[in-house]
């Protein structure tokens, strides 16, 4: 909020409404895509229906170990983040660097697991067929999204207090790839 108000103080009109519409352009994609999202869990509830028990008999159950860690290092890295974000607003750029390269750094370790998760399931019809396909979704966009966040890192003199808005968009797309792996755990890992 404070933050919001020293925006409208020094920014000019204009400067304030292609900010805003820039904010509500990000909000309209995370939704759209958490509706794809929310659809592969759909997908992978409705295949589950068809059997007695899932996973299917004869096919071992996920192990739980690597992917909880995935998750905690991805939460942690949202987390990162959001101080990354918070640094930057008040132009405090070696803590938001810092922080950053602990996001990008914690992107890259929750890749690597999922991509051996991805590799090592055995193949066993649906049942993997559907991880994988949920699981390599999920990744696209966390690549995606960690390549713009090192692209920022990489621009990171070029953020003040008040243009910074790669940074606040970054921070957000993280945010949207931690709540989708965090739908999906509970789905592939949990229930």
């Amino acid at each position: 909020m404070q933050q919001q108000l020293l925006e409208q103080r020094e920014l000019s009109r204009e400067e304030l409404l292609a900010l805003r519409n820039k904010r509500t352009g990000v909000t309209i994609f995370q939704v759209s895509w958490i509706m794809v999202f929310i659809c592969l869990i759909v997908v992978n509830l409705h295949l589950r229906s068809n059997f007695a028990s899932w996973p299917p008999e004869g096919v071992d159950a996920l192990d739980r170990v690597l992917p909880t860690l995935a998750t905690v290092a991805l939460i942690v890295s949202s987390l990162l983040a959001r101080g990354g974000l918070r640094a930057i607003q008040v132009e405090q750029r070696a803590s938001f660097k810092r922080q950053w390269l602990w996001v990008i750094g914690l992107g890259v370790l929750f890749i690597a697991i999922m991509a051996f998760e991805w590799i090592s399931v055995p193949f066993s019809g649906q049942y993997s067929t559907v991880f994988r396909l949920m699981t390599a979704f999920h990744a696209t966009h966390a690549l995606v999204i960690g390549f713009i966040m090192v692209q920022v890192y990489r621009s990171a003199e070029s953020y003040d207090a008040l243009h910074h808005w790669a940074v606040e968009a970054s921070a957000k797309l993280w945010y949207f790839v931690t709540i989708a792996w965090m739908m999906f755990y509970v789905v592939l890992y949990i229930i």
